[in-house]
């Protein structure tokens, strides 16, 4: 139900990858790490992966190696390659995110029946809600936006996401607890929540699939020409 062509990609990627050197494979996982969703859709990524392992595989039979054919500078090469894919794409954005919610709900909504409060029903405000979509938005946005912007800084610099992340996660939970004595206490009934958290779950992976298929219907090498350039 959820095969497309990402997943048949990455499956294949990673068998691929057992056959790569070692300082190549570093450098197309460093080239990756850039290939947010917010810059390259997901069926993209994985055909510049497919690629970038077929470049290492091709320059290693011709006695070089991967950064001798890109070159020095590999964050130059990249906003080259994401310049050259379709860029991402805002469906998968937002299917991603809801996806992620859904799935949040459900894991939120199962552990404290069972752990915290041993029912399936029990008092609490409308604005808990609101903390677990920030929880969701925030990592979403750090994991897509802002991690990728700090991937090549060393030292303190490359601690900034996890700053700036822990910042976010600290205001909402301050305004959450600012808002939640203005709340009226209602009844969650848990059970609906993870009845239709688990089906939107998976009806939100289901258009996902279907959104992978229409991304792949022009199917393309995307450094084809950068490859040959150099």
């Amino acid at each position: 139900m959820f095969k497309n062509e990402v997943t048949l990609l990455k499956k294949e990627n990673l068998r691929q990858m057992e056959n790569v050197k070692e300082d190549d494979e570093d450098i197309i996982y460093e080239i990756m790490k850039s290939m947010s969703v917010f810059k390259v859709n997901s069926y993209d990524a994985q055909v510049i992966q497919r690629d970038l392992i077929g470049m290492a595989q091709d320059s290693e039979l011709r006695g070089t190696n991967l950064k001798n054919v890109i070159g020095n500078d590999i964050k130059s090469f990249s906003n080259e390659i994401i310049k050259n894919s379709y860029g991402p794409s805002t469906i998968e954005i937002l299917l991603n995110f809801f996806n992620l919610l859904s799935g949040y709900l459900f894991g939120m909504h199962i552990l404290s029946a069972y752990l915290q409060y041993q029912s399936l029903s029990w008092q609490s405000t409308p604005v808990i809600y609101l903390l677990y979509v920030g929880v969701v938005l925030v990592n979403f946005i750090a994991d897509g936006i802002i991690t990728p912007l700090f991937i090549d800084e060393m030292g303190f610099k490359k601690h900034i996401p996890t700053f700036i992340s822990i910042s976010l996660f600290i205001i909402l939970v301050i305004i959450t607890f600012l808002i939640k004595d203005k709340q009226n206490i209602i009844t969650i009934k848990a059970q609906y929540i993870i009845i239709g958290s688990g089906l939107g779950y998976l009806v939100l992976k289901y258009l996902s699939s279907l959104n992978i298929h229409r991304l792949a219907k022009n199917k393309t090498k995307y450094i084809e020409d950068l490859y040959e350039d150099n």
